[in-house]
């Protein structure tokens, strides 16, 4: 400022000394006039650079803005069945074929609502039609209460040009995930003058995305005093059911109770009945009927007896149905398996080197068991007393035959020398041809002396051998963990009720001793696992594993104290559980052939993950195979033919240093029923599988959370609204008022002060001209 003013009195004072030499050629007025125009313009300059800037302060109050949220998720692609009257009726209203101000009659019928009225109109079309609906004009009407701020949401918001309802157009519907809360939550953040008057959300409410909840942020909309209006899109009347299983034993017992545990999964239904049919061979063996709820993993039991005239050769069809009556609507989904019903007694041999408890209470529960028929032999117990007769004999079965006759080996802390090498060969070729085996674990010599011999090819895990001091230190007490595998295994199952069930697990006598494991063989199942202990990969360490071998089943049981499980309890756990296992093990094998084993590495395939496919493969033989890869072929099955890749080739590859052992990888990437199938020449089989959708995906079928909604209405003082309602909407929305304090800038630098030096500048030139100066 200070060199500004130094250089403007220069400048001034220059301009008339300039003006006085010009003294007796111009009068003394004109030279006057003519310095203090070059003066003006010089000190425009000057003032010019100093860069002022005019300063205006303006107050007042305006509209505040009100927040239109508009749904942009997959979820908005969902076509609603709309079975109702009032449903079509709301769809008629969106599309503009019925005045937006007419009342769904009391007693509607089919007549009051337009033919033409769409019958499965997706949700985004829906919101689309009455935004554009001129009868409605929601956008204008809502625009004289205040500026309306469109917005599309998804896993993020996208604001919309509120200059054009072209907008409208623009939305899409292909956002994978949905944030509505946070999407409301971040309105919120601005200061109170800047915040809305009004959110008007437009959703079906299935929030999967947001970090908050809505509730929170209803309430945080309520102590603002920001209503949130919203509008819920989504037929009435939208439910999904599907079956998830229904697990019943391959083998049946004439006359012996089954239980059969029923899963599925109900989805959009808020009222009616579930009823659940069991059918053997056509034949209703069961039946139940329950209240409708919604849930992910809904379990009910059915239990029927197998008569006499159940008994047939070969396998049977058992057949599961759900069926969801919600109204008018009626739903259902069923799941068949192939069953076989007998009427004999399970043959069991069980081996041990001495009598250790779990031998002693195992002995009296299937000594007491009337569908099983017990032997039992002790490699270290007094010959005479093991040739006193039954259940005791003398000695391990010296002929194929002789083992071929049981059904179920349990092998106990045996050493392998106290059989022969083409003995523990009759144990291989008997679970291989389809007899089962439990092996529970002991301290001194199972499965320790097994390295090496056919007993370790049999078992599901993989270890070393390792020895157990009597006078080591104690080690700490645990409690075995079952894994997912392990909740839907029914030789886990303790109690009937699932969380009974869990509950029962966790409360188990502790145990103090487990063999350790190095590795689980592939297509192995993990059951029970440590709670502390891991395996030499950092995986949780295996304490109960089944496989499939052949066509046997195998169980590994790496602990020997099941029989603290009967402290206070009697055999109610004891005797359940060394019951399923027999049952599970020694029954004959229905589920696969001797020759071929398929399994899923996940019981619920979900869209988008990826799993692995195990095959356990032999020649007629029942040696393994070794060819490094068979080709495997997989096949949609519920397609209806449309799909030009119904049927592509997918390729097992051998896992080394495992002899017939193969694995496949699957990508989940289609929803539906598929069928792997292998065939090697001589044994085709078959593993179906079904893909579904994740609970929380856009896609899932669902209907809208309209609880949800509702809250988060009431909850922040706003109202909800269905489309019949929409005329009304506008209505509800309370115009209010913001004060605001405005300074307008304007700097000086610009044109006109340019137009002004130029100005200034020329005049005077031009009057030096007239006034014939140079």
């Amino acid at each position: 400022m200070w060199l500004a003013v130094v250089m403007a009195v220069v400048a001034v004072v220059a301009v008339g000394l300039l003006y006085r030499r010009e003294a007796g050629r111009v009068p003394v007025g004109w030279r006057a006039g003519l310095a203090i125009l070059r003066g003006l313009a010089l000190a425009t300059i000057l003032f010019l650079l100093l860069r002022p800037t005019l300063v205006t302060d303006v107050r007042g109050t305006t509209p505040k803005l009100i927040v239109l949220l508009v749904d942009d998720s997959q979820s908005m692609q969902t076509r609603d069945p709309r079975l109702t009257i009032p449903d079509k009726w709301r769809a008629a209203v969106a599309f503009g074929l019925i005045p937006p101000d007419r009342p769904i009659p009391q007693m509607p019928s089919a007549g009051d609502v337009p033919a033409e009225t769409p019958e499965k109109p997706m949700r985004i079309e829906v919101v689309k039609a009455f935004l554009e609906n001129p009868k409605l004009d929601l956008l204008g009407k809502l625009g004289e209460i205040g500026p309306v701020h469109p917005a599309a949401f998804g896993q993020r918001k996208a604001e919309k040009d509120p200059r054009s309802a072209a907008w409208v157009e623009t939305l899409s519907a292909k956002e994978t995930r949905t944030a509505l809360a946070d999407a409301i939550g971040d309105l919120l953040k601005r200061d109170q003058v800047d915040l809305p008057a009004a959110i008007v959300v437009v959703s079906d409410g299935r929030d999967n995305a947001s970090e908050k909840s809505l509730e929170d942020v209803a309430k945080e909309c309520g102590r603002l005093g920001v209503p949130v209006h919203v509008v819920g899109i989504g037929g009435s009347a939208f439910g999904t059911l599907q079956i998830r299983a229904a697990d019943i034993p391959e083998t049946l017992f004439v006359d012996d109770t089954v239980a059969v545990p029923v899963r599925f999964r109900v989805r959009g239904y808020k009222e009616g009945v579930v009823e659940i049919i069991l059918k053997l061979n056509g034949v209703e063996v069961a039946r139940k009927t329950t209240a409708l709820t919604e849930g992910e993993d809904l379990r009910e039991v059915l239990s029927f007896v197998p008569q006499q005239k159940d008994v047939r050769p070969g396998k049977q069809d058992f057949t599961a149905t759900v069926r969801v009556m919600a109204g008018a609507e009626t739903v259902t989904d069923d799941l068949s398996k192939a069953v076989r019903v007998i009427d004999r007694k399970v043959k069991v041999l069980v081996v041990d080197s001495s009598p250790r408890w779990d031998f002693k209470f195992l002995q009296r529960a299937l000594m007491r068991d009337r569908r099983v028929e017990a032997r039992f032999y002790l490699t270290d117990a007094d010959p005479k007393a093991m040739r006193s007769g039954l259940p005791f004999i003398p000695g391990f079965p010296d002929t194929r035959q002789e083992l071929f006759a049981y059904d179920l080996l349990v092998i106990g802390d045996l050493p392998a020398s106290a059989i022969t090498r083409e003995q523990q060969q009759y144990v291989r070729d008997f679970v291989a041809e389809g007899g089962g085996v439990v092996h529970i674990a002991g301290r001194n010599f199972g499965p320790a002396s097994f390295v090496g011999t056919p007993l370790a090819d049999i078992l599901p895990v993989e270890f070393q051998s390792e020895k157990f001091p009597i006078d080591g230190p104690s080690p700490a007490p645990y409690r075995p963990e079952p894994t997912p595998a392990g909740i839907r295994s029914p030789l886990l199952s303790l109690a009937d009720d699932p969380v009974e069930n869990l509950k029962a697990w966790r409360n188990l006598p502790e145990m103090y001793w487990n063999y350790p494991v190095t590795k689980v063989k592939p297509a192995a199942e993990v059951l029970l696992v440590h709670p502390q202990k891991k395996m030499p990969d950092g995986k949780p360490m295996p304490l109960l594993v089944t496989h499939y071998y052949g066509k046997g089943y195998v169980i590994f049981c790496g602990f020997d104290e099941t029989w603290r499980w009967r402290f206070n309890e009697a055999d109610a756990l004891f005797g359940r559980f060394w019951s399923q296992s027999v049952y599970l093990a020694g029954v004959p094998r229905t589920l696969g052939t001797k020759l071929t084993q398929l399994s899923l590495d996940t019981a619920d395939p979900v869209l988008g993950k990826t799993g692995q496919v195990f095959a356990r493969l032999f020649s007629p033989d029942l040696r393994p195979l070794t060819a490094d890869r068979i080709e495997a072929r997989l096949e949609r099955l519920d397609d209806n033919g449309k799909e030009a890749d119904r049927d592509k080739a997918v390729d097992l590859k051998a896992v080394p240093g495992q002899p017939g052992e193969y694995v496949a990888s699957l990508s989940f990437n289609r929803l539906g029923r598929f069928a792997f199938k292998v065939d090697t020449g001589t044994d085709p089989t078959q593993l179906e599988y079904r893909v579904t959708l994740p609970p929380d995906h856009e896609l899932a079928p669902g209907g809208m959370a309209e609880e949800e909604l509702r809250k988060l209405a009431e909850l922040s003082g706003g109202a909800f609204y269905r489309e019949e309602d929409l005329n009304a909407l506008p209505k509800a929305v309370k115009p209010q008022m913001a004060p605001f304090a405005r300074r307008d800038e304007i700097l000086l630098w610009n044109k006109w002060m340019l137009f002004l030096v130029v100005g200034l500048l020329s005049l005077e030139w031009f009057l030096r001209k007239f006034s014939s100066l140079s």
